[in-house]
């Protein structure tokens, strides 16, 4: 699980503050099954002093996106509650990136945060705070991931609020319990909002991974026994928000491939793409890989009025071949839920890939 650094500041507990043998003294669930999607059932572990006070029942549909579902707060001592909303997502994103674009839009300040890796997407768990100060607000947020049958998915999102004088450790506990606990009571067994492709191919290596459907492909003719490149693009609105280039490469050294990820930048330039020269750093190995290398960089002088890009590149090392894989994407800053989806589907791509001999 991912963590952010920083330690000071409000309290984030992460760790079971109670004996379990004091949790049924002290907290219960409310299970919200009223709904006739069963997908969209739910468990709130709430104190015993807290009460409901809002049960909707709105459809959430493509139409109507994004409802509050249920509200419980204390009814004595401080002032704090639980929200619990539903949003439906008609793309492949990740709980993380789709709550950093939803606390952006809400001016919630991150304080800490961690991400759980999942083959949905990351998890995110995130302590926030927001307004002017003297009437500042701490938040607790998640978001938990279910597949909406008729296609897409719903997001399930957890905030734990209380005013900043109110938000003590006792209180830090309690939000810790409701997002730590909250659960699905029927969570799907596909864990995307889109069916995947397959590609397989047999040479220069056997070589495999999935992508989102609604991304398209496209393979160089030139592929041969000592070369392979397919292109993924993604459309969206009648433009082009995300490249992934995928290349396989047999018997060549490291200084090769630092050569064609040189020239591959540089080709860029003839579409108006001018990117910083990569700077690649050493990263955890995964997969099938002995050796990884990793590089983000941004696009330099973008013309006014147009969306800034960057592009992410994985060099990937394992027995006599190498892996170029690459990310051309629109940017957070510029774009956000363009750069959700396109990161969204280069992670899947490297989630899943597998090159064998």
């Amino acid at each position: 699980m991912a963590t952010s650094a920083a330690l000071s500041g409000p309290p984030f507990p992460t760790q079971l503050p109670y004996a379990k043998a004091d949790i049924a003294k002290l907290f219960g669930v409310l299970d919200v099954e009223q709904d006739p999607n069963s997908a969209l059932h739910f468990g709130v572990l709430m104190p015993l002093q807290w009460g409901q006070i809002k049960g909707e029942r709105h459809l959430v549909t493509p139409q109507r996106p994004f409802e509050l579902r249920t509200e419980v707060k204390s009814l004595t001592g401080p002032a704090a509650s639980v929200k619990v909303y539903i949003a439906y997502v008609a793309q492949e994103l990740s709980p993380s990136d789709w709550l950093a674009i939803y606390l952006e839009h809400q001016g919630e300040r991150v304080l800490r945060e961690r991400h759980l890796a999942q083959e949905g997407g990351a998890v995110p768990d995130v302590l926030t705070i927001s307004g002017k100060p003297g009437a500042e607000r701490i938040s607790r947020w998640l978001v938990l991931k279910n597949w909406a049958k008729t296609g897409g998915a719903h997001f399930f999102l957890v905030q734990a609020s209380t005013s900043m004088a109110s938000y003590t450790p006792d209180m830090a506990n309690i939000f810790f319990m409701a997002v730590s606990n909250f659960s699905l009571t029927h969570p799907t067994d596909w864990n995307y909002a889109e069916q995947l492709r397959t590609l397989v191919r047999a040479v220069p290596a056997k070589l495999s991974t999935v992508f989102p459907l609604s991304w398209q492909q496209q393979e160089n003719p030139r592929s041969d026994e000592h070369f392979y490149q397919v292109k993924l693009t993604k459309e969206l609105g009648g433009h082009q928000i995300g490249l992934i280039n995928l290349m396989l490469l047999a018997g060549q050294t490291e200084a090769d491939v630092h050569r064609l990820e040189e020239e591959t930048r540089a080709g860029y330039e003839a579409e108006k793409l001018n990117f910083a020269p990569a700077t690649f750093t050493a990263t955890p190995a995964f997969g099938p890989f002995q050796q990884v290398y990793t590089a983000l960089t941004p696009q330099l002088n973008a013309a006014a009025g147009t969306p800034a890009q960057e592009r992410q590149v994985l060099l990937g090392h394992t027995g006599n071949y190498w892996v170029y894989l690459e990310n051309v994407r629109l940017t957070q800053a510029t774009a956000p839920e363009e750069w959700a989806i396109s990161k969204r589907a280069f992670e899947i791509v490297q989630e899943h890939l597998v090159v064998k001999p």
